[in-house]
């Protein structure tokens, strides 16, 4: 039986873009205590926002071209005991190499359900994920970041369910003292993506602009295909242009957060949703979509779980959020707060993983 403080893990990863998976990789590192980690990446993404300061002490390893034989090579030479990789690129990548080289332990980890959402080119991720289901039976374990997409592995992919096991993302909880103050500050941030719910979002501010509400909408995002015009429209045609204001994607997602007190999003699909983990771990409410996985980690205090197409109900549940000096704002805060303190830590995501590899290395 291999001791496991002698495992070598070897994490591949597309991009280092500053998005939710590579962030929540980023924090796990931190909180592994029992393996030693490397990284290697495609494209350290050095003109974007990137979590390669975040890194610490982990070694990246990096190669734009001809990356399957370089990958191949750091694998051998350095003798992984598991190569963990990290959206279907990398899967199938990392699987290639398994073929002929198995000398090591494949996992990989799941983050989004690929061709199912809104603005996705269907055609192609109908053909791509055949390829990936193929890879994905091949690696010796896969890890869910949520019930449902292990449900969609299983049911619509076909992936052999003895292989998967749901570890869900994680935050570390930080010691905070700041209070919600009483402003009524609605705020948005995600990739400025039509399945995020942009649309739903600002529906929800124009009826409450029609119901005379005191309010502040603030949205941040990166506009990665160009949705960012259509989001700009609907403000203009539902007259909002005073009270919602646009920035770019936070660096310091935290002050972002010091700025709301209501966190709302109505996306229509999420691999987790770890921006909204975050948000109620900065002492922000959430009110957001009640589908899976959000429903998995938010706690539907007062009916802070809607449905998302409903946007004038989701309307007067803030207006009676908002009342009587944020009074239901405040205890919808401390439940959803109190909840994940108790089951979604990054320690115990780290725990989870760390049993993960051992148990794939004895079987």
């Amino acid at each position: 039986m291999k001791n496991k403080k002698n495992i070598k893990v070897l994490h591949v990863l597309p991009t280092l873009k500053k998005d939710g998976a590579e962030v929540q990789l980023s924090e796990l590192f931190k909180a592994i205590n029992n393996t030693e980690i490397d990284l290697f990446t495609f494209d350290l993404y050095k003109n974007g926002d990137s979590i390669i300061k975040n890194l610490n002490n982990i070694k990246v390893l990096n190669r734009r071209k001809l990356s399957f034989w370089y990958l191949f090579t750091v694998i051998r030479d350095n003798k992984y005991d598991i190569v963990h990789s990290h959206l279907p690129k990398s899967d199938l990548i990392v699987g290639s190499i398994k073929l002929f080289y198995s000398n090591f332990y494949h996992i990989s980890s799941v983050h989004a359900q690929y061709g199912t959402r809104d603005g996705e080119n269907k055609i192609k991720y109908f053909f791509s994920n055949i390829v990936w289901k193929f890879f994905l039976n091949k690696a010796d374990g896969v890890i869910a970041i949520s019930n449902r997409i292990q449900n969609w592995l299983i049911e619509e992919m076909g992936v052999n369910k003895s292989l998967i096991e749901t570890i869900h993302y994680g935050i570390h909880i930080k010691d905070r003292t700041s209070e919600i103050n009483n402003s009524r500050t609605i705020g948005m941030a995600a990739r400025i993506l039509p399945w995020k719910g942009w649309d739903k979002v600002l529906e929800v501010a124009y009826f409450l602009s029609k119901k005379n509400v005191d309010f502040k909408l603030k949205l941040a995002g990166s506009d990665d295909e160009g949705y960012l015009n259509t989001i700009n429209s609907l403000i203009r045609k539902y007259e909002l242009t005073e009270v919602v204001e646009v920035s770019d994607h936070y660096e310091d997602i935290d002050k972002f957060f010091s700025e709301i007190n209501l966190f709302l999003f109505l996306s229509n699909s999420e691999g987790f949703g770890l921006v909204v983990l975050e948000a109620i771990e900065n002492n922000v409410a959430v009110v957001c979509s009640d589908i899976s996985p959000l429903n998995e980690f938010v706690k539907n205090s007062l009916d802070a779980l809607v449905d998302r197409t409903k946007t004038e109900e989701v309307a007067d549940l803030i207006k009676l959020y908002f009342q009587n000096n944020n009074e239901l704002l405040h205890k919808v805060r401390k439940e959803q707060k109190a909840f994940i303190e108790e089951n979604f830590t990054i320690d115990l995501s780290a725990k989870k993983v760390e049993k993960f590899y051992i148990n794939t290395i004895n079987v």
